[in-house]
């Protein structure tokens, strides 16, 4: 198991890029560079004409999906953000390893990703608790 000071370390690299808050976010990006997560996403949104893909994240400015791959990685668990029959505004579950750990509130916002309402260290928190 990996000491959790290692996934902390992780949070400050998760923190979205500086050119990814431009109109076209990936006009100068090889997208190919970018992990499989992310390639696959900007793809699929431009298959069905959507605006830019721009992952989301915490409160705190951390990108969700690192953060995740990380404390999965180090733990050998699976987490999910799981929304079923939820309307706008509604609470989504947090599982750990098909466990519901907790619940967070998210919100599409006008710049194009997702905000869950929390920091990323809570998150963190409450997946090491259910551990």
């Amino acid at each position: 198991m990996v000491h959790s000071d290692r996934v902390r370390s992780v949070l400050e690299d998760a923190k979205p890029p500086d050119w990814l808050d431009g109109d076209d976010p990936y006009a100068d990006i090889d997208i190919e560079q970018l992990p499989d997560w992310w390639h696959d996403a900007i793809v699929e949104f431009r298959e069905h004409n959507l605006s830019p893909y721009r992952p989301p994240r915490f409160t705190d400015d951390v990108l969700v999906p690192p953060l995740i791959f990380q404390i999965e990685t180090a733990y050998d668990i699976e987490i999910k953000l799981v929304g079923v029959n939820v309307d706008h505004g509604d609470t989504w579950e947090i599982c750990v390893d098909g466990e519901v750990a907790s619940t967070v509130k998210r919100e599409r916002l006008s710049d194009g990703y997702t905000l869950y309402k929390m920091t990323s260290e809570k998150f963190l928190d409450i997946v090491q608790t259910q551990l």
